[in-house]
Order: C-alpha cells, then sequence, then structure tokens
C-alpha cells in the first residue's frame, strides 16, 4: 500500500488497467488448462464454442480458482473507476466513471454469487446478472474513449485511441451477433453464444491494454506533470 501512495495518479490508472487484463485473463486461462488436462474434452471455445465461459468456471476443478480470480477482478476494477475519473475531474471533466463502474461491477458480483448453483431462479439471475454486465461494460468502454478523446493530453497517441475504437467497433458487432439469445424464445445455438461470448471477453479485457499505455506514456511526460 506504501508503494501505491507513491504512485503518482497517471502510473495508478496504468497500474490497475494492465492489472484489469492480465487478472482475468490469467484466471481463464489457468482454469482452461485444469480443465484440459484432467478431462477428455478437447477444445479451443474461441473457434469452436464447444464449452462456455460459464461452463469453465463453475466445475469442481477450477470453480474456487475462477470466483477468487473474478473477485479480485472485480476489487482491480473499482481502483480503476475510482481513479481514471478523479483523473478526469481533476483536468475539468465531470463524469459519472465511478458510478458507471460500480453498477457493472454489481452485475459481474450478481453471476459470480449464482454461478454453480442449479436452480432455476439462480440460473435466471445469473444469466440476467452477466447481460447487464456485458451492456454495462460496453457503455463504460465508450464513455471512457469519449473522455480520453475529449483530453488534450492524450493527443500524442492516436495510434492507442484508435486501437481502443476498432475494439469497441468489433464488439459493437458480436453484441449485433450474439442479441437474439437474451430472447429464450428466439432459437439460438449455443456454439455460437459461446464463440460469441469468449471473443467478446477477450476484447473487453484487452480494452485495459491501450489504457494502461496511454497513461503510462502519460506518466512519462514532464511537460505534461
Amino acid at each position: 500500500m506504501l508503494v501505491l501512495k507513491k504512485m503518482k495518479s497517471k502510473k495508478l490508472i496504468s497500474f490497475f488497467s494492465i492489472l484489469s487484463f492480465i487478472v482475468p485473463f490469467i484466471t481463464i486461462t489457468i482454469c482452461y488448462y485444469i480443465l484440459i488436462n484432467n478431462t477428455s474434452l478437447k477444445t479451443f471455445p474461441f473457434i469452436d464454442g464447444r464449452i462456455s465461459i460459464s461452463y469453465l468456471g463453475r466445475q469442481e476443478l477450477t470453480i474456487e480458482i475462477f470466483k477468487t480470480g473474478m473477485l479480485l477482478f472485480i476489487l482491480i476494477s473499482f481502483f480503476f473507476y475510482f481513479y481514471i475519473s478523479n483523473f478526469f475531474q481533476k483536468n475539468k471533466f465531470e463524469n459519472r466513471l465511478k458510478i458507471f463502474g460500480i453498477i457493472a461491477n454489481f452485475f459481474l458480483v450478481i453471476y459470480i454469487f449464482t454461478l454453480g448453483n442449479n436452480l432455476e431462479f439462480y440460473k435466471i439471475l445469473r444469466k440476467l446478472g452477466i447481460v447487464l454486465y456485458i451492456i454495462a461494460m460496453y457503455i463504460n468502454h465508450i464513455y471512457t474513449i469519449k473522455l480520453l478523446k475529449k483530453t488534450k493530453k492524450f493527443r500524442f497517441n492516436n495510434l492507442s485511441l484508435n486501437i481502443l475504437i476498432t475494439i469497441i467497433i468489433i464488439m459493437t458487432g458480436l453484441i449485433i451477433v450474439g442479441s437474439p439469445w437474451i430472447i429464450s424464445t428466439f432459437e439460438y445455438s449455443d456454439q455460437m453464444k459461446n464463440i460469441v461470448e469468449w471473443n467478446y471477453f477477450l476484447l473487453m479485457v484487452s480494452f485495459y491494454v491501450p489504457v494502461s499505455l496511454l497513461f503510462y506514456k502519460l506518466g512519462n511526460l514532464p511537460q505534461l506533470q
């Protein structure tokens, strides 16, 4: 904690942003290899969609690791939204990133705590939680880009901003393709739903990498301190 107190806000945002990518990515990767190495299942779900993230996370061998990693991600996400919101406020950009971050993580908490419970009520709650989380994070990412583009300090790195915009465009396409799954009466392939889910997850957490680079480079520019 002493180290964090000594870090400037820009470096803190960069730090928590890269952790927001690393922690969920490593969590999913560990659970994936545990499942693959201890069962006869052979899959690369980003392409074949044979399993969902929920299936991966609720198995007896993986559920504790998955929940622990995701809860750690939620904690990191709170810090990220707290510091980035303060940064924009200090630069005279009033924003609601703290509120939006809390709302998104609340939905993720619902999903995490209902994972592994097969009662119909919890299945509905789990589906509702993850759908609302997906929507909330989509809105948060767009809102973050909007604030970054308004801030003149980030015009030195158009490449990172363009990467963020590209990520959002692809996420939009995946949401359009996957949206029929939300309607229970609509027959939607589980395989297609899983492919959309895995790739959306990868894009959602990858969003934090360019953000981390933006703030890291900003913190290294003396004239912008």
